[in-house]
């Protein structure tokens, strides 16, 4: 985030520090090439041809957002090295963590140096938080705020049976109060924005969005992110989009529209449909981590390019590597696996290799038979 006169993506708020760990971080790789070799050119929209010279931002209290696209918080998914893969993707607006149980933080059941880890080359980064009490919840918007986030995220939107059980997650959207009272004890706690990403309601019946979003207005929640589906859809059905358009026109702070965006032509439909603020995006980045920079290329030219084959080679292997680095192994090969078959999906041969790698016992063992395979394919660097 930055101010209007700082460069996209930049932080220049005083006093804010990047968390450097222990761990050295490579420097982000370079944006790949655009030449047609390695980048691929021709798919088009003529509808949305020279839309915009650029995509627009929103404010977040002192700090900005620019261009307005988030990577959306992912449970096991959007961990320190999955962010960074997007960024190197040229993703260039916010990423927000997986979601951080307040209670596990502080009694110490999560790893606390892991899961609040960010690189240097991450910022802006949301760390999102869930729980329902708000003296602990302030406690560890304070943790995440010693540890260089630049903005504290609530989670007012988990459908799981695990979060909503202890009424976090979704479950606060059905008390209005408390949620605002969770609200505020963050605000009041750390000198960031703090942001809500919320559902439209426990269900159908329960639709309290609108109720909910003027209350956390009220306590100085500085933006909104919605995911247009109720916790009873959990992932179901369709997102309602009328949904974030009548959310934006009810409340005066950033609105930014979640849910079912699968490729760039439908995220600015959307966007200029809705007159939202920005978008999030979760499930279609993880099958294609450059999808954010598809969406500035068709805004600003009415095409945008696909990654070549060894375009993708080069991102799997290099996340792979930075998995192993960081540990520990049986977590790092469970990541492996999960984001193998979201990467290799449409490559040639890829459902093979996927069977042949499913039985692999230990992350290094993976990543040389996957070396392999891709050298076999002329694919790998």
């Amino acid at each position: 985030m930055n101010h209007e006169d700082a460069k996209p993506g930049s932080m220049d708020r005083e006093g804010m520090r990047p968390s450097v760990s222990s761990t050295p971080f490579a420097s982000p790789a370079p944006r790949p090439s655009t030449a047609r070799s390695e980048y691929e050119w021709g798919v088009n929209s003529p509808s949305l041809a020279g839309g915009c010279s650029a995509l627009p931002g929103y404010r977040l209290g002192p700090v900005r957002v620019s261009p307005g696209l988030a990577l959306a918080p992912m449970a096991g998914l959007t961990d320190l090295t999955f962010r960074r893969v997007v960024r190197r993707c040229g993703h260039r607006g916010l990423v927000v963590s997986e979601i951080l149980s307040s209670e596990g933080l502080i009694r110490g059941r999560l790893d606390a140096e892991e899961y609040l880890r960010i690189a240097p080359d991450e910022h802006p980064i949301a760390l999102q938080l869930s729980g329902a009490d708000p003296e602990r919840m302030a406690e560890a918007a304070r943790w995440c705020e010693g540890e260089g986030a630049d903005v504290v995220d609530i989670n007012m939107g988990c459908p799981a049976s695990k979060v909503t059980k202890g009424f976090c997650g979704a479950a606060l959207l059905r008390d209005t109060a408390l949620a605002a009272r969770v609200a505020g004890a963050v605000v009041r706690a750390v000198s960031l924005p703090v942001t809500v990403k919320m559902r439209l309601g426990w269900s159908e019946s329960e639709m309290t969005f609108l109720e909910v979003a003027r209350a956390l207005e009220s306590e100085g929640v500085a933006g909104l992110a919605l995911h247009a589906r109720t916790r009873k859809q959990g992932y179901s059905g369709e997102a309602d989009w009328g949904r974030v358009a009548q959310l934006k026109a009810a409340v005066s702070i950033p609105v930014v529209g979640n849910g079912d965006i699968r490729d760039p032509a439908q995220a600015l439909s959307l966007w200029r449909r809705t007159g939202c603020d920005g978008l999030m995006v979760g499930r279609a980045a993880v099958k294609n981590p450059w999808i954010f920079r598809q969406i500035e290329e068709l805004a600003m030219t009415g095409s945008y390019g696909q990654p070549s084959f060894e375009e993708r080679s080069r991102l799997i292997l290099g996340h792979f590597e930075e998995l192993i680095a960081l540990g520990p192994p049986g977590l790092a090969l469970h990541r492996m696996k999960t984001f193998l078959g979201k990467y290799t999906a449409g490559m040639p041969g890829a459902a093979s290799l996927r069977g042949a790698l499913g039985s692999a016992k230990e992350p290094g063992a993976l990543l040389e038979a996957l070396g392999e395979w891709l050298r076999e394919s002329g694919a790998a660097p």
